[in-house]
């Protein structure tokens, strides 16, 4: 905890520096545009792949709750257009004051408007007509529901063609066929509940929650309260993953692995790696699916 507060006062430092030392770009330069996570990045250079320079500020591979912005991060904020939030994720709470301070002049958009935010991110079950979602803020993975997906891309295109209306036409070709790809991922989901009414999948951290509520799947967390299983919540995991007959742990890069393994052991299981906050947003969910429709 001292580590994550020593980098916050670092970076915020850094941050005040960069924002008095703020120049424009030159006329050469691509527009910067600045996002949250990788997946924003996917999305946004389908809709303008040239024209725009995209500036990631949570790396794949680190953990959105306590990351703290680089110095290149922070520079290119600093010159950035726009930046576009994915909403509720625990990076923007934390840092929206002072990524604003950063550049007072940069447009701000909101692509989780119009999304119906489930509340909790912590343990979740969703089957049928069931709906259990314990409390602790809005969930933020909006993004690895396809059916989430294509509200996160409208919202983009409005955003994109209010900052460059001249790219306006170029913006809605993309854009379509940008939907005709995530409705391919949403008909291969809308499929698997028909041939798996009862599919359920465990996974450590929640990032599929939305997919999960909105295709009817049961998602079963290691992660309890976005902490650590004590002993006996393990040993309550490893009773309803037999009883699912789980045999498949999905676990992501930026957490810990060693109680997904002993899961897996115990109910001789295998561990996949994924990968939500990756930047090739579609290979990444058609990996998952594939996963799911095999599993």
């Amino acid at each position: 905890m001292k580590l994550i507060t020593s980098l916050k006062i670092i970076a915020l430092s850094i941050l005040i520096i960069v924002s008095s030392c703020n120049t424009k770009q030159s006329e050469n330069q691509k527009p910067i545009l600045s996002v949250s996570i990788g997946p924003q990045k996917y999305f946004l250079k389908r809709l303008m792949p040239e024209k725009v320079e995209v500036n990631v500020m949570i790396p794949p591979g680190s953990n959105h709750a306590t990351y703290a912005p680089s110095v290149a991060q922070l520079q290119k904020l600093a010159n950035s257009q726009a930046y576009f939030l994915m909403g509720h994720l625990s990076f923007e709470t934390t840092w929206n004051d002072r990524l604003k301070e950063a550049n007072s002049e940069m447009t701000w958009y909101d692509l989780s408007n119009g999304i119906q935010v489930i509340q909790g991110e912590h343990h979740h079950h969703h089957h049928g007509d069931h709906d259990h979602v314990c409390s602790g803020g809005i969930d933020p993975h909006t993004w690895t529901s396809p059916k989430q997906a294509s509200h996160i891309a409208s919202n983009l295109k409005e955003g994109l063609i209010e900052l460059f209306p001249k790219e306006k036409e170029n913006i809605e070709l993309r854009y379509k066929s940008l939907l005709s790809d995530i409705n391919k991922l949403n008909q291969r989901l809308t499929k698997i509940k028909e041939v798996k009414p009862d599919l359920s999948f465990m996974i450590f951290h929640p990032a599929y929650t939305y997919l999960a509520k909105d295709y009817g799947f049961e998602q079963i967390t290691i992660e309890f309260e976005g902490k650590t299983p004590s002993p006996a919540r393990m040993q309550k995991t490893i009773e309803d993953a037999r009883g699912k007959t789980i045999k498949t742990i999905y676990i992501q890069q930026e957490f810990d692995q060693s109680n997904a393994e002993v899961i897996a052991k115990e109910i001789n299981a295998k561990t996949v790696q994924v990968n939500p906050l990756s930047e090739d947003w579609y290979t990444e969910m058609d990996k998952f699916i594939d996963h799911l429709e095999n599993s």
